[in-house]
């Protein structure tokens, strides 16, 4: 009961609540802005959040990632223009329920399904999580090194048809964390003489140049619009509020599957709603109406969407391994206050573990509240000029990139980087793996240095610890099930 009421004593303190009501208004407007995304917003502000106490910073990030879930599915309804990639399914039962004059209605049941979802998750997740954290309290070097390289190449194979470039990528980003004084010999590894190096490359200003200073940049060679959007009339239904509950059945599936692929690194929510809706659709007495206005396809996609929330936090705070690069960013704000997500944070500080989880919720509420009130204002930010939204982010990019380092440095990384960002949007080169790789590149080092030195060497350490060997194991299958599934199909000819 103490550690509940330290808990609940440290969500609801001003400093929390401001930062999660904050964070969840920007959310929103992310979300329906285009060509933002939840990415490029926490990027842009993670600087803000240092000042802030631990819980405080990640409730503002927790209250933008969660928000722009939401903030998506309303143009994803009103326009046909998803503001997430998670938010596109919702779009192919969503807009032709708004051309048939039923904006309001669709709104509604997305809004509650999401938020079904997201409290789902975030609960289920928080009792869970202690579980979870018990079994991985046992893990060693070993363990986690594997956990890691699963993790990696989970995030090259999260691209398909495009695993050696992802690969390549993210082989950059572990060779960039590698800059800088060696902890263990004390060796200056690529510094190339510059004294700036010394410490490495710095994490937030290679963010805000990846994902802000690249969108800005992109947003601002977009063509004007040649006429003036038409929005329909967002007004909400509160019968639509109850609708979700008449699929009991597909709400309860999705807000499952949300959850367990959520906890699965560099998945992510795009495939959760996917197979949510597909799933509905296959089991769907009348599977022919789906793409046409059926409300069961918004519930499907939006309950697996936003709980995916909860399970992306919990292998973060459960293993200290992001799933995304939202989630990679969020962990830089633990690094930063000097704690490290893992096992040991449940022992260590209960209270910003399960601190977490409460934002999740309130952040939920807090949402759900505000759309209630404010969804017929909201809309009108989409017809923001793109063009204008890319000198916003560019202008708010390089004052968090001096800031970061209170020095120029940090914006010559930050240009640099926004050069390499926009050069890989052009040629469609995944940036994501190349930023998880430096977020993990030094905690794969060293727990793969503490295992040889472990084992004197030898590299059968993994395959005599059952754990580490059953987790090469899956490694090795996530790796060869292409080449296997081909096999298997040439010898069955």
């Amino acid at each position: 009961m103490d550690e509940l009421l330290a808990v609940l004593g440290g969500v609801f303190s001003w400093p929390v609540m401001l930062a999660i009501l904050i964070g969840s208004v920007l959310g929103i407007v992310v979300g329906v802005l285009p060509g933002i995304g939840p990415g490029v917003a926490i990027a842009v502000l993670l600087p803000l959040t240092y000042g802030l106490s631990p819980l405080a910073g990640i409730s503002v990030l927790l209250g933008i990632y969660c928000g722009a879930f939401y903030g998506g599915a309303i143009t994803s309804i009103l326009i046909r223009t998803p503001g997430e990639a998670s938010s596109i399914m919702t779009m192919f039962d969503g807009y032709p329920m708004a051309r048939q004059g039923e904006a309001g209605r669709a709104l509604s049941i997305a809004f509650m399904s999401s938020f079904v979802g997201g409290m789902f998750s975030a609960v289920s997740i928080a009792l869970a999580a202690p579980i979870i954290a018990q079994f991985t309290g046992r893990f060693g070097a070993p363990e986690f090194t594997a956990t890691a390289a699963l993790a990696l190449i989970c995030i090259a194979k999260a691209y398909k048809g495009q695993f050696a470039v992802s690969m390549m990528s993210l082989g950059v980003g572990l060779f960039m964390g590698t800059i800088g004084i060696d902890q263990t010999s004390s060796e200056n590894r690529f510094t190339f003489g510059r004294p700036e190096l010394l410490t490495g490359i710095p994490l937030v200003p290679v963010i805000i140049g990846l994902f802000g200073i690249a969108q800005g940049v992109i947003l601002l060679a977009t063509k004007p619009k040649d006429k003036k959007l038409e929005v329909p009339n967002a007004g909400l239904s509160l019968k639509g509020f109850f609708e979700p509950f008449k699929y009991k059945k597909t709400l309860s599936k999705s807000v499952l599957l949300g959850t367990a692929i959520g906890v699965l690194p560099a998945v992510g929510a795009a495939l959760s709603t996917s197979l949510a809706y597909f799933e509905a659709r296959r089991t769907s007495a009348n599977p022919d109406s789906f793409g046409k206005g059926n409300p069961e396809g918004i519930v499907a996609a939006e309950a697996a969407n936003n709980s995916n929330s909860g399970g992306a936090m919990g292998t973060v705070l459960t293993l200290g391994i992001p799933g995304d690069a939202v989630t990679a960013i969020i962990m830089g704000v633990f690094i930063v206050h000097g704690v490290y997500p893992g096992p040991q944070l449940f022992v260590e500080k209960p209270e910003l573990a399960y601190g977490i989880f409460g934002s999740l919720v309130v952040i939920n509420i807090v949402i759900f509240a505000i759309l209630l009130f404010t969804t017929q204002y909201i809309v009108k930010l989409v017809r923001v000029e793109e063009r204008v939204l890319g000198l916003i982010i560019l202008s708010l990019c390089f004052i968090g990139a001096y800031s970061s380092a209170t020095s120029y440095y940090g914006v010559l990384i930050a240009l640099i980087f926004g050069v390499i960002g926009w050069g890989c949007a052009f040629l469609q080169i995944p940036v994501i793996p190349m930023a998880l790789g430096l977020v993990m590149g030094d905690f794969f080092e060293s727990s793969l240095r503490q295992t040889l030195n472990i084992s004197s060497g030898s590299w059968m350490i993994f395959w005599n610890r059952p754990i580490a060997g059953a987790i090469v194991l899956m490694t090795l299958l996530t790796l060869l099930w292409p080449y296997l599934v081909k096999f298997k199909k040439f010898a069955m000819r």
